[in-house]
């Protein structure tokens, strides 16, 4: 558990994990399980509330769907996308440095995160996006480095030449980026020249590059390249992609996880 947490917020973490597994959560229960009065737990409950992450109902409270997030326009997040988040998200480890991209599949790389590391892995979290602050912010386990830049309000993501120097002397393990196009011939593209310059630097500041992106996005080609495929470590993508291509990106030395 993070040590700079107060023990109240250590407390509404775990509630919050409960509302994870269970729909509702008896204050009675709580209280036994977390060795604090039952008045200590209807105030974490009220605070909670007062946040929007829970509706207090007679003697506990019920879970809410996390914290509203936008999605980019015209795009639901779709089974396929899910199953890809789900994969990507096994692989974090306690302890581990990432770099989040905006996107509506690296989005449900932080929504899967497991509630165990969510809670005691402390994690260390860099995004330009305000959804994957939204999906964590909860989390004070979480040490989140959100990077300034101008605001994309279509996207909800920051970009230019401030993102771009934030970046300058950090490292991450992993980064999970996703993306608008992936070819053989143009590898990872953007639709938005300002993304896909920090893209390139974010993957630049990593170890390890995971694209996450469903079979869709194979074959398009963006506007700007992000970078080739050989520049990408791993590719977790559904079951629905050509095996011509993945068959080639292989050759590439890519490691391919199929959903």
């Amino acid at each position: 558990m993070n040590r700079n947490a107060s023990p109240s917020e250590r407390r509404r973490s775990q509630i919050l994990m409960e509302l994870e597994h269970s729909p509702l959560v008896r204050v009675s229960q709580l209280s036994q399980d977390l060795g604090v009065s039952e008045v200590s737990i209807r105030r974490d409950l009220e605070h909670l509330e007062a946040q929007g992450l829970l509706q207090r109902v007679h003697g506990g409270a019920r879970a809410n769907p996390r914290p509203a997030v936008l999605e980019p326009a015209g795009e639901a997040v779709s089974d396929r996308k899910d199953r890809i988040g789900r994969a990507a998200a096994a692989l974090i480890r306690n302890h581990d440095r990432l770099i989040i991209d905006s996107g509506s599949t690296a989005l449900e790389v932080a929504r899967h995160i497991s509630p165990e590391i969510l809670a005691n892995g402390e994690l260390t979290v860099i995004t330009a996006s305000l959804n994957v602050v939204q999906a964590l912010r909860v989390y004070p386990s979480i040490h989140i480095l959100l990077l300034g830049g101008v605001f994309l309000p279509a996207f909800d993501i920051l970009v230019g030449p401030q993102t771009i120097d934030g970046l300058k002397g950090l490292h991450a393990d992993r980064y999970f980026i996703g993306t608008d196009g992936l070819s053989l011939t143009h590898g990872i593209t953007s639709r938005n020249v300002l993304e896909a310059e920090v893209n390139r630097a974010m993957a630049s500041a990593a170890s390890e590059v995971i694209l996450v992106t469903d079979s869709s996005k194979i074959g398009v080609i963006g506007l700007a390249t992000i970078m080739p495929v050989s520049h990408i470590h791993r590719l977790i993508t559904d079951l629905e992609a050509p095996k011509d291509f993945i068959q080639a990106i292989k050759e590439q030395g890519v490691e391919v996880v199929l959903v």
